[in-house]
């Protein structure tokens, strides 16, 4: 198949099934707290590893006819059984994996071809039969296909007894080169390890083009401020702007934290974004009627103590030559005369 040739009937319906039926899933999981925290995070890794080759496949393929009213009125509610749901995201993607195989050249010109993407996906999700509870081993739909093989796929990928922690470092580090930052794990900062740094290829102008990431695989406690604190003394250090990446909880005083001190909290749906989310400054509340700012960490920025005052230079920032503006998350240069050819932390 190439981009000129028309997609078969019925594609929408199926890839808008798919991917509501996986949003589902995910939210399932998210608030099923009768899985244990193995279950749970392996499900949510395999999901993010089936979910990625489907986006790629997609953007390889053409846009779809608006008019394609082919009828697949199976609801996607947002709670799911998960048997009914892994079975369904097979049929789906092997539907869409033989109705392409059809017309799809036997060169393709790109370095995979989508039914290859869409194959990976289909190993990932079947994948899930071994994780989730009340879902039979062997898979009714894959008994016809060909090309499939699931003995490969680890169901209990990137543990951190196997892989320790480098699983998840490695998916932010690919999301990172994504994004437009050339990325390297595990660089050293003085007696300290730093998880992910990053520097944007074609700067901005901005604080996060430089990025300082710290990654939390699973773990049976929740995230506290400590790792925070730890993730923002380094990122400040290397005066660059914090991520964290996780796959766990934070502690309501982290969430907090983390808000006034703009770290971006990213998880592992966050890594399927097309561009570096912003981190989260704000969240609603329960009043009604209650227009009092919350507190804001920028408010006190560039307060240092009286006797640092008075010295030349003394202005707070994350990266040298920038100065926090607004109530969100926006900065700009504290210096108005740089050219396209000068970043603002320059001679800094």
């Amino acid at each position: 198949m190439t981009t000129d040739e028309p997609l078969p009937d019925g594609y929408a319906d199926r890839l808008c099934s798919l991917t509501a039926t996986v949003e589902s899933l995910r939210g399932t999981l998210k608030t099923d707290h009768t899985l244990s925290t193995d279950q749970r995070l392996f499900a949510q890794r395999l999901l993010y590893l089936a979910n990625e080759p489907i986006t790629e496949a997609v953007r390889l393929l053409p846009e779809p006819d608006e008019d394609d009213d082919s009828a697949d009125d199976q609801p996607t509610d947002s709670i799911v059984e998960y048997a009914e749901a892994v079975t369904r995201i097979e049929q789906q993607l092997s539907w869409l994996i033989r109705s392409l195989r059809a017309g799809e050249p036997a060169a393709y010109h790109y370095d995979e071809a989508p039914t290859e993407k869409l194959t990976t996906a289909l190993e990932y999700a079947t994948a899930l039969r071994d994780i989730l509870p009340g879902v039979p081993e062997e898979s009714p739909v894959l008994a016809d296909l060909e090309g499939v093989s699931v003995d490969e796929v680890d169901p209990h990928v990137g543990g951190r007894g196997d892989s320790g922690g480098r699983w998840l470092e490695y998916q932010l580090q690919r999301a990172l080169e994504r994004w437009g930052y050339g990325a390297r794990r595990r660089q050293h900062l003085f007696s300290l390890e730093v998880d992910v740094v990053a520097r944007r290829r074609d700067k901005r102008q901005e604080p996060s083009d430089w990025i300082v990431g710290q990654c939390k695989d699973w773990t049976d406690d929740p995230i506290t401020p400590a790792a925070l604190f730890r993730l923002c003394t380094v990122a400040f250090a290397c005066r660059a702007m914090p991520v964290l990446c996780h796959t766990t909880e934070l502690t309501p005083r982290t969430e907090k934290l983390a808000r006034e001190l703009e770290v971006r909290v990213l998880t592992l749906k966050d890594l399927e974004c097309a561009e570096l989310p912003a981190p989260q400054v704000a969240r609603p509340i329960v009043e009604l009627g209650e227009w009092q700012p919350q507190y804001r960490a920028r408010d006190d920025r560039g307060s240092f103590p009286l006797l640092f005052r008075s010295e030349p230079g003394k202005r707070f920032s994350y990266v040298p030559g920038f100065a926090p503006v607004g109530k969100d998350a926006d900065y700009e240069p504290i210096e108005d005369d740089t050219d396209d050819d000068t970043h603002p932390a320059a001679d800094h």
